[in-house]
């Protein structure tokens, strides 16, 4: 099944499963660069580890909902290069500190992006390719109705990879 289409509501729980399973393969084996691409970005949480399910992953994690910010910069200390494209909009400067208080008093590759013109949405990686309609805020992820396609053709990969490397640069 090279691509899947979501659609989403309130109640539904597909996009946060989808994202939390796409962060946890991306913990288990790390993509070589990474590219998050959203006009507006909250330090949303990504994968529930309350009761320690992933402790495997990271031991260091608490028994909380795991922030993106926080898989963000655990994957860029793994090695991961980790692009972060986004508008100038105040409400990104909070997510924007989080992810440097994480990473700035290391040598850890995070590059941000900052864009006026951006209306693009999605995530990509060595193996997937999360685009549609959703920012990644909490009204993106869980309460707005959204549309969002996620592929796994390694034709689709490629072709984005030259896209968003060639626009924000790659590894």
């Amino acid at each position: 099944m090279p691509s899947r289409y979501i659609h989403s509501r309130l109640s539904s729980r597909q996009i946060p499963d989808l994202l939390q399973t796409i962060f946890v393969a991306e913990l288990i084996t790390p993509s070589q660069c990474l590219w998050l691409v959203s006009p507006w970005i909250s330090d949303i949480p990504v994968i529930d580890n309350t009761a320690n399910t992933f402790l495997c992953l990271e031991p260091s994690w608490s028994r909380s909902r795991i922030r993106l910010s926080q898989v963000l910069a655990t994957l860029a200390e793994r090695g991961t290069t980790v692009h972060i494209a986004t508008r100038p909009d105040s409400h990104n400067h909070r997510f924007i500190e989080q992810i440097k208080g994480k990473t700035d008093y290391q040598d850890v590759p995070v590059r941000f992006h900052i864009t006026e013109e951006l209306h693009a949405k999605g995530i990509l990686g060595d193996g997937y390719y999360l685009a549609g309609s959703m920012n990644f805020t909490y009204n993106g992820i869980t309460i707005n109705e959204e549309v969002v396609t996620y592929e796994t053709s390694p034709e689709a990969i490629a072709q984005q990879q030259l896209i968003f490397t060639n626009r924000w640069g790659g590894v």
